[in-house]
């Protein structure tokens, strides 16, 4: 397969206890957010899903369309921008939103958050998905990618929720990374336990949405 798909697991930055408090906060958290409003214009961008198999693997083409947005919640601060991505790949039926995005709830332990909530029907051959594994950046599409120090919880069979560390210097670089490279990598299993990178584009019109959004 090409590029690998090197699964990982992705980099805990807390225990089991902890852990479970995350999961209760970020069902909390995910079902109360409103929704941001539109600000920006679209920009498309190219998507890549590899999934594992013999040899090479499996590849499919599509985009992700990226908007920046003004943050609806009550609590940011005037201004501030959540960054989202509406990805399609048309050959695998696969259809998702991400978002990014500040936290400013004290009580998640992260810096940011990145919402991945996959459309149905998942009527795909991976039989839906069972986890999300995290975050990998990447110079370039074919590139190995960079893990990002992240914790990433199932909220329930369509809704992941990734937690970027709280800790500030891993914080820092976790941000380095993401303006520095032009790829993000998503690393998930289908429900057939099946492995998949799914790789998405980030650069040119895109890259100031996310210098914004993760500046220090």
């Amino acid at each position: 397969m090409h590029p690998p798909v090197a699964m990982t697991r992705a980099h805990c930055y807390c225990n089991s206890m902890k852990r479970n408090q995350f999961f209760a906060i970020a069902l909390a958290w995910t079902m109360l957010t409103p929704a941001a409003a539109e600000i920006g214009q679209d920009v498309a961008r190219p998507a890549v899903l590899h999934e594992e198999g013999s040899g090479a693997g499996d590849q499919f083409e599509g985009h992700v369309t990226w908007r920046a947005e003004q943050t609806a919640d009550p609590s940011a601060p005037r201004g501030d921008i959540t960054i989202r991505g509406e990805v399609v790949i048309p050959e695998r039926n696969m259809r998702m939103t991400i978002t990014l995005r500040r936290n400013f709830d004290p009580s998640l332990s992260a810096s940011h958050t990145v919402q991945v909530d996959f459309i149905p029907p998942l009527d795909f051959a991976g039989g839906g998905i069972h986890q999300v594994m995290g975050l990998m950046l990447k110079t370039s599409e074919k590139a190995k990618g960079a893990q990002i120090d992240a914790l990433s919880v199932k909220i329930d069979a369509t809704h992941f929720l990734i937690g970027m560390t709280g800790v500030a210097q891993n914080a820092s670089v976790n941000r380095r990374l993401i303006r520095s490279k032009d790829w993000i990598d998503i690393p998930f299993l289908y429900g057939t336990r099946r492995r998949a990178i799914l790789a998405l584009a980030k650069d040119g019109d895109a890259a100031a949405m996310f210098n914004s959004v993760f500046a220090d």
